[in-house]
């Protein structure tokens, strides 16, 4: 019998059963050390969990980038304000009505306003809104009607679908259905929030917090919005933002947008709308059965958008449309001060009209429209901004298409040069009537006797244009035209109408046949059915003023971060077209021709004189035209640059049915390079003359610039 294997056996079974006992004791301690961590260390904690919790992941809205002016002042900026949001995962199912008539009850006794696209309007008796027939008869196809049906039909087919109680009022039931309208709209769900109203006072706030238990899934969220101050300045070109429509978001869901989300409308917050879109965060949300929050953490940050610094100086750009808004008030004026002459009966029918300006590169540096509109008008009475007199909306600056008249002779004349029809000293003799086609005779304005290009377009001679135009064709016309940028896209990045030039093709097109010389002839004094933008004119002013050289223009100076401390990247000039880049004497023939234009001064000047460009330091080359639109309509027209050698800037100014656009220009040099602009404003506040009177402490000082 072997009796040390036994002993050695039995001892293994202790240390076995020893082992086993330590690691027992261990977890144990471990067990009851979590246990009471969990009952007695944070026992609230899990006591609100124990109770059944819902959870929420909730976006947290990006704060888009914002758009300065070339100095960094904001024109589209962002301000945090309160907004009503509705969350599924705490909206009870059957209550949804009584909960959204609660909340409504109180934003309308605050005076806020809410969500509600329905075109119908918000008292009795209902009817539908001002809405183009598109629009109403997509609203009806998704409330399931037919396209005749009434507004009765409608209200009946929402109550319907959204189960409203008979016991709601007329006017409740209403409000309650289009909250309900537009967050079926917005695919209100428990991945997508719906936002009822924003920007609520403090007071409405405090309101809806104190009736939080009986407004479940109504919460109340600090976030940015959208924020236009000077909302009359720029507003074509800064543009605004809306809500993103069914179309935007089938054609950009792919790049994570929701039907909830904001999106670029016009302007530059269209076009940069990639740039100037955040990034959306998440917020996750857990609350217990009676809807208190027993979690709330931001589980992935949102990530601001991009901003963006325009090319034009909001100063100088609030000076320019001030210029133009006041000589159109002086124009109206013209008849009952100087008498009813056919000139001023022009000026009292102005209607509309626009101004340009540019540096020679192509960099816009203003663009002012008459009538003009207010941002924060368009988006809190977009239906008033619509109906009001003459489209305000309507950007002329880059969209009016207008014939450009003798403004034109600038690009006939350059064409006659460079195919070597006319020289420096060719003359062409005016007798007041074109004569060469026996069975088309057309007049000029005066009888200018033996003429050469100058003095051609410093008198503004139809018979001298007519000839070379004649000469040189439709096709080099043709062709010169389209090099200084008629007829096709200038590339601004906010777009703008291309304009035509008159041809053979243009007639076909418009008329089906019937082109002849006459048509070329009128072509070459910026008649027939050649049209331009205002920001044509001033492309071809700067083109005039580089030899030949015309540049894209661009509004875009560069992208920063959002809070502009890291530069992105810079828009750089870019050349898109040239014409007679090597003859540069042509252009010095040109411009001697638009110097003699505002070289013909009567000082002091009177208000009927051709021009004020005295005590400048430089002179200035300018090209006016007076284009008829149609029997008595005519439109007034001018383009230039300044100073006419070594040129900085390019204008181009359009006035609809009217007359004198010229006296803006002296206006427009003064703001811009010696922040000089005084309208002459009478002892009833009325703009007296178009420019400012000069004293002799004002012509001293600029007499004493121009010697230095």
């Amino acid at each position: 019998m072997n009796t040390s294997g036994g002993k050695l056996e039995k001892l293994n079974l202790i240390i076995r059963f020893s082992v086993i006992i330590a690691f027992m004791l261990v977890f144990g301690f471990l067990g009851v050390a979590r246990l009471m961590k969990i009952q007695i260390v944070d026992g609230d904690y899990y006591a609100g969990l124990s109770e059944k919790n819902f959870t929420a992941k909730q976006s947290v809205q990006a704060a888009r980038g914002q758009i300065f002016d070339s100095e960094g002042r904001a024109l589209n900026t962002n301000k945090t304000v309160y907004k009503v949001i509705v969350q599924r995962a705490f909206f009870p199912y059957g209550q949804e009505n009584e909960i959204i008539a609660r909340t409504l009850s109180i934003l309308s006794d605050y005076g806020e306003t809410w969500l509600d696209s329905v075109p119908i309007t918000m008292t009795a008796p209902f009817a539908f809104t001002d809405v183009s027939g598109s629009v109403l008869d997509g609203f009806k196809a998704r409330i399931g009607v037919n396209m005749d049906a009434s507004v009765g039909n409608c209200l009946k087919a929402l109550s319907d679908n959204f189960n409203i109680s008979s016991e709601y009022d007329a006017e409740t039931a209403r409000a309650v259905v289009g909250v309900r309208y537009e967050m079926q709209l917005r695919d209100f769900s428990h991945y997508n929030r719906f936002t009822m109203a924003e920007d609520i006072s403090f007071e409405t706030l405090v309101s809806i917090k104190e009736m939080g238990v009986n407004l479940p899934g109504i919460d109340i969220i600090e976030e940015p919005m959208r924020f236009y101050p000077n909302g009359g300045l720029a507003a074509h070109m800064r543009g605004t933002i809306g809500i993103i429509s069914e179309q935007e978001y089938a054609e950009n869901k792919e790049q994570g947008y929701s039907l909830n989300d904001m999106t670029g409308k016009s302007g530059v917050e269209a076009v940069m709308e990639s740039t100037l879109r955040g990034k959306n965060g998440e917020r996750t949300i857990v609350r217990n059965s009676q809807g208190v929050a027993v979690a709330d953490e931001i589980t992935t940050a949102a990530k601001p958008g991009n901003s963006v610094k325009l090319t034009i100086d909001s100063r100088f750009q609030d000076d320019v449309q001030e210029i133009l808004e006041n000589h159109i008030s002086w124009l109206r004026t013209l008849e009952q001060t100087y008498g009813n002459t056919a000139y001023n009966a022009r000026g009292k029918n102005t209607e509309g009209g626009a101004a340009v300006v540019l540096d020679m590169n192509g960099r816009v540096l203003a663009m002012a429209n008459f009538p003009t509109y207010d941002i924060n008008d368009y988006i809190n009475d977009y239906e008033s901004v619509l109906n009001a007199e003459l489209n305000p909306l309507y950007n002329r600056s880059a969209m009016g298409q207008y014939r450009p008249g003798s403004s034109f002779k600038t690009i006939t004349a350059t064409a006659g040069l460079y195919n070597g029809v006319i020289d420096r000293n060719s003359i062409v003799s005016c007798g007041g009537v074109y004569r060469f086609f026996p069975d088309y005779q057309p007049k000029c304005t005066g009888s200018h006797g033996s003429i050469n290009v100058r003095e051609a377009l410093k008198w503004s001679c139809n018979i001298f244009f007519y000839d070379v135009g004649r000469r040189v064709g439709i096709d080099a016309l043709d062709e010169a035209a389209f090099r200084f940028g008629i007829g096709s896209n200038l590339g601004l990045e906010t777009g703008g109408a291309s304009g035509r030039m008159t041809t053979p093709e243009i007639y076909e097109e418009l008329m089906g046949s019937g082109f002849t010389s006459g048509d070329t002839i009128q072509a070459a004094i910026g008649q027939s059915e050649t049209l331009v933008t205002p920001l044509h004119l001033a492309i071809q002013a700067t083109m005039l003023g580089n030899n030949g050289v015309r540049y894209k223009p661009y509004l875009i100076d560069s992208v920063w971060n959002y809070d502009c401390t890291e530069l992105i990247y810079r828009t750089e000039p870019e050349i898109a077209d040239s014409y007679a880049e090597d003859r540069p004497e042509v252009y010095e023939i040109v411009r001697d021709g638009m110097i003699a234009v505002t070289d013909n001064i009567v000082w002091p000047p009177t208000d009927m004189s051709l021009s004020h460009f005295a005590y400048l330091p430089s002179r200035a080359a300018a090209k006016t035209g007076t284009a008829q639109v149609g029997g008595d309509i005519y439109n007034s027209v001018v383009m230039g640059y300044y100073p006419a050698e070594n040129p900085v800037i390019a204008f181009a100014v359009v006035l609809e049915n009217s007359e004198f656009s010229r006296y803006i220009i002296r206006n427009i040099i003064d703001s811009y390079f010696y922040d000089a602009y005084e309208p002459d404003v009478n002892p009833e506040g009325l703009i007296a003359s178009p420019w400012k009177r000069w004293d002799n402490e004002k012509i001293e000082k600029l007499v004493g610039t121009q010697e230095q």
